[in-house]
């Protein structure tokens, strides 16, 4: 029997809001590297009919380009879409000893969901009424 193995997938795609500006810093190789947080948050329904918002905050790191593009343009509060994948770090406390854990995602894209506050938004359209003729077998007389 041969042993079928499912293919392993780490993508993740979030769209939040940044909750800090992007802390954008160079390694000594000259690797550009840049930490922001994101909180992601979804509403919904209690079985009593309340409307709830529930947050995840997680913390996101680009690396190269996309490190530098965050640290220049991105801004707290300004909503991203990330693509990535999840990478997890371990350590042990250095005050109790204990093991920690965190996960965190390693972006390969990051998207702004608005325009630059300082580059000039297209005018939204105005709503138009497009009156269809109404064809001449469906007028009642």
């Amino acid at each position: 029997m041969s042993d079928l193995r499912m293919p392993d997938v780490n993508k993740v795609f979030l769209a939040g809001r940044l909750t800090r500006d992007p802390e954008l810093r160079y390694l000594t190789s000259g690797t550009p590297l840049c930490k922001m947080g994101l909180a992601v948050s979804r509403m919904y329904k209690t079985r009593e009919g309340e409307r709830r918002e529930e947050t995840v905050f997680i913390n996101v790191t680009a690396w190269r380009g996309t490190a530098e593009y965050c640290g220049e343009h991105l801004k707290k509060g300004r909503p991203v879409l990330v693509e990535g994948r999840l990478k997890s770090d371990e350590w042990e406390d250095k005050n109790t000893g204990q093991k920690r854990t965190s996960i965190e995602v390693q972006a390969d894209r990051i998207q702004q969901l608005d325009w630059d506050d300082q580059g000039a938004q297209a005018p939204k359209p105005e709503p138009r009424t497009i009156e269809e003729p109404v064809p001449e077998d469906d007028i009642p007389f």
